[in-house]
């Protein structure tokens, strides 16, 4: 018995060795940022982070929004314009951000439950057939930013 929980043990050290940072598919400080006009969109941002392949995220649901679409704003002598984008590129091992003025999220309808609760469930769609759940935290304008971490 004893040798067998050392065998467990020993293969647990290593599997977790083994998962480096860069090796998990994952997403954090996600934001949603409310319009200040009812019936506009609100804006999505957050941080992609790539695992040991490359990958695109090709959708993000929620079951409390109207619809939800991919953005890129771009510039092109000087005019500004914004892209509906089919998928975002996610090298392995890399971070990809959402922000205002780059790629981000256009959100329409979001439900008073998520606005109360001031976290919107989302589903992130991976072209691997990954799927990950996250929360994202929903701003008022005048809402304090976060702290610098």
């Amino acid at each position: 018995m004893n040798k067998i929980a050392t065998m467990l043990a020993a293969s647990t050290s290593l599997f977790l060795v083994s998962c480096g940072q860069g090796d998990i598919l994952y997403a954090d400080n996600a934001v949603v940022n409310l319009s200040p006009v009812e019936g506009n969109p609100s804006a999505g941002y957050m941080n992609l982070h790539g695992g040991r392949v490359d990958v695109s995220l090709v959708g993000v649901t929620s079951d409390d929004v109207l619809r939800m679409e991919m953005h890129e704003t771009t510039e092109d002598d000087g005019v500004m314009s914004m892209t509906k984008l089919k998928s975002i590129a996610i090298p392995a091992g890399e971070t990809v951000k959402l922000e205002p003025g780059g790629k981000h999220l256009m959100i329409w309808g979001i439900g008073e439950g998520s606005k109360k609760r001031g976290l919107l469930n989302m589903t992130l769609i991976y072209s691997n057939d990954d799927r990950i759940k996250i929360d994202a935290v929903i701003k008022k304008v005048g809402d304090a930013a976060p702290a610098a971490e």
